[in-house]
């Protein structure tokens, strides 16, 4: 998916993000409380409702290419408010709900599906009644016309810098449990579209294709932190025999002890992570980032930079900062 311009608007929290246009890299420049993790969560909220889920009083136009289609998707939702923790709908003196739907889909310039409060067509079809909390995206999700534009939103992925990342994580898993994963996703295409964590597919690249884990994510580590010397899975415990799976560990020069991801600084590992995803995203990713800066050195920052404006042509990044080295 690659997202080309966005308007949307916020009526119950009364923002506004003019049209905008986006790139193969978009930054987001301003200072803190400016709007500028807004306009990432505006993506977010199309996703969730692309994904059946109702939000309330928004309005928005977006345009995407996504499998060699142009998209654009204009929407409404009003008339649904919560009382409590429960969303009510407004309903008329007869009690007929009140609730407003508006939402167009063109495909290449063509309207392929619109819907307002009275009626949903199809190719200029009149359709049955179908789930008002539903968007028609979501709702015809798998028909020919619409289900690449459906796949898209799904392919945004969302790092919030402003928190720790997770990376450091394991899971205890059984040794058939870790073998059947190992096993099934094994070559590099399959793990990138699979559905696996970062860290779940790092580890399938380190135990089948231990060359391009190498080549790919090692080496390009060990050039930003030279006194890494090298990168290991170890992922099972001795002691009761279950795996922890998975868990990455660091070895730095002249230091016999080897250092458990658990135990890196946020910066190092936060390097090793985007260089991971880099590599590991599916191709037609839209990555969002929150404060790309955080937790990253002045090495770090300059070289991943150049990583996502000049080595990756498979991903569209958008990213907020308000640091004058990424700047």
């Amino acid at each position: 998916m690659r997202i080309n311009s966005l308007w949307y608007r916020d009526n119950a929290q009364k923002w506004e993000v003019s049209e905008i246009d986006f790139f193969d890299l978009t930054l987001l420049v301003g200072a803190s409380g400016v709007g500028k993790t807004q306009i990432l969560n505006a993506i977010l909220n199309l996703a969730e409702i692309a994904d059946g889920k109702e939000i309330n009083n928004v309005e928005w136009k977006i345009s995407f290419s996504n499998e060699g289609k142009n998209y654009r998707w204009e929407g409404q939702y009003q008339n649904v408010f919560r009382q409590g923790k429960d969303l009510k709908i407004e309903k008329d003196t007869d009690g007929n709900d009140l609730r407003v739907f508006n939402e167009k889909i063109f495909v290449d310039g063509k309207l392929i599906t619109a819907r307002n409060q009275d009626k949903v067509e199809f190719d200029n079809v009149r359709m049955p009644k179908l789930a008002p909390e539903e968007s028609i995206l979501h709702i015809f999700r798998a028909v020919e016309e619409i289900q690449f534009a459906y796949e898209g939103f799904k392919r945004i992925n969302f790092r919030d810098h402003t928190i720790n990342d997770k990376f450091a994580s394991y899971s205890l898993v059984d040794y058939e449990q870790y073998k059947r994963i190992i096993e099934h996703y094994s070559h590099l295409e399959q793990i990138r579209e699979s559905e696996l964590s970062t860290i779940e597919k790092l580890a399938c690249i380190y135990l089948n294709q231990y060359d391009l884990f190498n080549i790919e994510i090692k080496e390009q580590y060990k050039n930003i932190f030279p006194q890494i010397e090298d990168v290991r899975l170890k992922p099972v415990n001795e002691t009761s025999g279950i795996l922890q799976w998975p868990l990455f560990q660091f070895k730095e020069k002249e230091v016999n002890k080897w250092i458990p991801a658990t135990q890196m600084s946020s910066g190092m590992l936060r390097t090793f992570l985007h260089i991971c995803e880099l590599f590991l995203l599916s191709e037609g990713t839209v990555v969002l980032i929150d404060e790309f800066e955080n937790s990253l050195g002045v090495n770090c920052i300059d070289v991943l930079t150049e990583d996502l404006i000049y080595e990756n042509n498979r991903l569209q990044f958008i990213a907020t900062s308000h640091h004058p080295y990424i700047i």
